[in-house]
């Protein structure tokens, strides 16, 4: 049936193409009837005679069409026998994958020496080296680390170490991909300095791995040290993937609060998420120098995160910097107060109510007070009852239990 779908288009433009010579025969051998025996009439000269300069369109024409039918016929064929060797390729590599596969699992179980013609040969094409490295870590994700030390132990007795350098060191950053997942996978730390390179690359893909790659290839102590010489924007899903990396592989987490003051402010970003998600209270003062960074996106989220970690500590500075910060840090500081819910902000809050005409302001002003207990609710009240200024209308939409 395959060979039916390629011979097929074949032969439809093999007909295509001898109907165009038939009809380009018979349309000359009709010109070169009427030319007469007796004069030395080219052709080209009966047809000039017969159509005038409307010959030249008409054999370009068929001309062109024969030449599209050979170059359509050309591609075809190409793209034909393309199909059929990746095909093949695809059908051996199902093939070579299961026998490799057994083949390393005997070597795990010692069925299997080192001097065996069998290994030899895979190693002989890079096709098959490839695909039994491939194998090569497909089982050693399965393998505690002792069996994975004896299956890199195979890796490098076998050159296949090699084969991924040639990767590595490859202008094509899929293969640079390929290589650092080899490397990663069975623990081989020995091309850190080149894999370091790719971290600010300008394919997104290829950055990413290679900060994977060095969370996972580097000293326990110090997983992300490659911070340190980040350029490039740390996107948000980049930053993701390395939560879930620490998570998944149960990564040891350093002290993020190291990496806080950063040129980079995407790594300043990262490490408040980081302090954030796994509560790291021990570096107030770090933190509290974020609340001074040039950047109001970064001082904005780190303000952010002392609310969220509920560090009453840092109270005092936010008062400080309020009337300094623009209008949405100003915001986020008033709602911080209300999550850390030290009573003794209240009056600061309700000073910021009292002197703001921003109804957001005041709004998140009252939530503030509101959850800061008994006190919160006695101050509202005293505040409803205040002829100073008309809080009515804001404290009842903040107590209505109904849109609250």
């Amino acid at each position: 049936m395959k060979k039916l779908k390629i011979i097929l288009p074949i032969v439809a433009l093999a007909i295509l193409f001898v109907i165009s010579f038939v009809l380009q025969s018979k349309y000359n051998a009709l010109i070169m009837d009427q030319v007469n025996a007796e004069t030395a009439e080219s052709v080209i000269t009966k047809q000039i005679l017969l159509f005038g300069s409307s010959f030249v369109f008409l054999n370009i024409l068929i001309f062109s069409i024969v030449a599209c039918f050979v170059v359509i016929f050309l591609i075809l064929v190409s793209v034909l026998v393309n199909r059929n060797k990746m095909e093949r390729r695809a059908r051996i590599k199902e093939e070579l994958t299961e026998v490799y596969q057994k083949l390393i699992l005997d070597y795990i179980d010692d069925k299997v020496l080192m001097d065996e013609k069998e290994f030899k040969k895979i190693c002989n094409s890079r096709f098959k080296r490839n695909i039994l490295i491939n194998q090569i870590i497909d089982v050693g994700l399965m393998m505690p680390n002792t069996l994975l030390e004896h299956l890199t132990e195979l890796y490098f007795r076998l050159g296949l170490n090699k084969e991924t350098k040639r990767k590595l060191y490859s202008r094509k950053w899929h293969n640079k991909i390929k290589a650092m997942k080899e490397l990663s996978s069975l623990q081989i730390p020995d091309y850190n300095d080149e894999i370091l390179k790719s971290i600010n690359a300008k394919n997104s893909t290829l950055r990413m791995e290679a900060q994977i790659a060095m969370v996972r290839l580097s000293d326990e102590e110090n997983p992300f040290g490659f911070l340190e010489h980040l350029d490039h924007d740390f996107s948000v899903w980049e930053q993701i993937t390395l939560h879930e990396l620490i998570e998944q592989a149960e990564i040891p987490v350093p002290d993020f609060s190291k990496w806080l003051i950063s040129d980079n402010h995407t790594v300043g970003m990262f490490c408040l998420r980081m302090m954030r998600e796994y509560k790291q209270f021990e570096n107030i003062e770090a933190l509290n120098n974020m609340l001074y960074h040039p950047d109001d996106k970064v001082v904005r989220f780190a303000i952010e995160v002392v609310g969220d970690l509920k560090i009453d500590g840092l109270t005092k500075n936010l008062k400080d910097i309020y009337k300094h910060e623009p209008y949405l840090n100003a915001l986020e500081i008033v709602k911080t107060m209300g999550k850390i819910g030290d009573p003794k902000t209240i009056k600061f809050i309700q000073h910021v109510v009292d002197s703001e005409e921003d109804t957001q302001l005041q709004i998140e002003g009252v939530k503030a007070i509101n959850s800061m207990g008994e006190e919160g609710k006695t101050a509202l009240h005293k505040m409803v009852d205040s002829d100073y200024k008309d809080y009515k209308i804001i404290i009842k939409h903040v107590l209505d239990n109904r849109i609250n």
